[in-house]
């Protein structure tokens, strides 16, 4: 006997599958209980959270960018301060510059990546019908990881950028541009501070320093420093050298701080003479003085009140660098290359032989690796530092001129 019941005014089969009976209700069973896409289920959930909050980081960035003061008290001197101490902490355990090979694999993996990306939608761009899909799907991903990579660089590195000029630390008044006279008054007086300074300074100990003494005053120096400006005390010291000195002759650096592992990178085979000055640069950054132009000055500051003469005389040397760089940039805009070729002449005769003598074995090495470098990094680099609030881009580095004469005045 067959047993049957009413099914929307009919009859139907009791051995009758469900899913014919019953398709509305199946079809929402199946879809909330098996579906992979179904809102209900946790792994898509998390997913869906995952996505838009980094959407949402980066829109709370986007708004602390607005607030620097905040920026430097509860990130710069706060959370980076924390954060960037137990990077150095761990990297410290290693002997090599690890930031080095991290960013190689970096770069490996997203090679890799890549060329994966292009094999698998390669095929699928021939189907026109999916072509425009697999576009969206493109864009999308790429927005994603654009977005993923901005907060994380934000979080470990770049708010630094959007915090406050150290000019209230060490309450100076910065002008916005420096006139002709005051930079020659600058240029003649740092002359003068070069030679007496080189006098002090035997051949011998020139020769008998290395890398690993310079290394480790520098870290005294800050020691030092810190009772006038406690703010830059510097905690969990990491300096290694680059166990690849030669890409910086293509990528056009003399060192770098890289911000996933705290480490200050330094080439072990630049002169020793700009050693002090590019080091303690370096650990500027480690302090969260991200801006080119404050790393400059807090190295200024710290050779202008080193006891060390070596310290001092590095500091010297980049300083008169930049001021008879603005110098001359200044007559070049006039067109008067005979008065340009008088400073020139004039400068060099100032200059004793021994300071003469150490410029030219700093120039040399430049001169010597100029051709080498790659012309797109210098403006990748330039334009890195402009969308980080350094508008002269690389040539923001002589603004240090501004902050040491400011500094030099008070």
């Amino acid at each position: 006997m067959v047993h049957s019941r009413t099914y929307k005014g009919g009859k139907v089969s009791k051995n009758q599958p469900k899913d014919k009976v019953y398709p509305t209700f199946t079809a929402l069973y199946k879809f909330m209980s098996n579906s992979t896409k179904s809102p209900f289920q946790l792994p898509f959930l998390v997913q869906r959270i995952a996505f838009w909050a980094w959407y949402l980081f980066a829109f709370l960035i986007l708004i602390a960018t607005q607030f620097p003061d905040w920026i430097s008290q509860y990130y710069t001197h706060g959370f980076f301060k924390w954060l960037s101490q137990h990077l150095r902490m761990v990297s410290s355990l290693a002997p090599q510059a690890i930031g080095e090979y991290l960013y190689l694999f970096i770069i490996i993996m997203l090679v890799i990546n890549c060329i994966r990306s292009i094999i698998k939608y390669k095929n699928k761009f021939k189907n026109t019908d999916s072509a425009s899909t697999m576009a969206k799907t493109i864009a999308i991903n790429a927005a994603k990881y654009l977005v993923q990579l901005y907060v994380l660089f934000m979080l470990f590195w770049g708010l630094n950028y959007q915090q406050n000029s150290p000019a209230k630390q060490f309450k100076l008044t910065v002008k916005d541009s420096y006139d002709e006279v005051a930079i020659e008054r600058l240029t003649l007086q740092l002359i003068k501070e070069l030679n007496e300074t080189r006098e002090n300074i035997s051949d011998s100990a020139l020769v008998q320093l290395s890398k690993e003494q310079v290394f480790a005053k520098a870290i005294d120096e800050y020691d030092q420093i810190k009772v006038l400006y406690p703010f830059l005390s510097y905690g969990q010291p990491c300096i290694k050298l680059s166990k690849f000195p030669s890409m910086g002759d293509y990528l056009g650096f003399m060192a770098f701080y890289q911000p996933l592992t705290g480490e200050a990178i330094i080439r072990g085979d630049l002169p020793i003479l700009t050693l002090p000055f590019t080091v303690s640069h370096e650990i500027a950054h480690q302090l969260g003085y991200a801006s080119e132009t404050e790393a400059n000055f807090i190295a200024f500051v710290l050779g202008a009140e080193s006891t060390n003469i070596i310290f001092k005389y590095s500091m010297l040397l980049q300083l008169f660098t930049y001021a008879q760089t603005a110098e001359l940039s200044s007559v070049v805009k006039t067109g008067d290359f005979i008065n340009w070729k008088k400073l020139v002449d004039r400068n060099k005769h100032l200059l004793s032989p021994k300071v003469l003598a150490d410029r030219k074995k700093i120039k040399l090495f430049f001169l010597e690796r100029q051709g080498l470098l790659i012309p797109a990094s210098t403006s990748m680099y330039n334009q890195f530092l402009q969308w980080n609030k350094q508008s002269k881009g690389i040539e923001s580095y002589n603004d240090v001129l501004l902050w040491a004469l400011a500094y030099r005045s008070k």
